[in-house]
């Protein structure tokens, strides 16, 4: 009689191998874009409880508080939640932004040359 090896197939450490080559691509694409796709993805999972939790959410909604600029985990962060009571407030002001620049005034039209200017061009060239 044949004996079979015992352990994992070949065709389980590939499926292995790919689902986790896969989360690692899926981990560099989030630190390239300086977001947490996973815990994007728990919170799109986790929305159901959100959406029972809501009209008790919305019962209880505090005071908006100054914004505060302040350190966390070495980070520093503008917010109104975050910080709590410490931090520095501060104040927002709003702009306009970045306006396009302007475009430079037209120089004035050129006056027709006179005959005797005509003539020293014509003897220039």
């Amino acid at each position: 009689m044949k004996k079979y090896q015992s352990g994992i197939s070949l065709v389980t450490v590939a499926v292995i191998m790919g689902a986790l080559g896969a989360v690692a691509v899926f981990a560099l694409i989030s630190m390239r874009q300086d977001r947490n796709l996973f815990a994007e993805g728990l919170n799109k999972v986790g929305a159901k409880a959100a959406e029972a939790a809501a009209p008790v959410v919305a019962t209880v909604t505090p005071p908006a508080a100054p914004m505060r600029k302040c350190v966390i985990n070495g980070q520093t962060v503008i917010s109104n939640t975050d910080c709590g009571e410490k931090g520095k407030v501060i104040e927002i002001h709003d702009t306009r932004g970045i306006e396009a620049p302007k475009e430079p005034p037209k120089p004035p039209p050129a006056a027709m040359p006179s005959a005797t200017e005509r003539a020293i061009e014509r003897a220039t060239r």
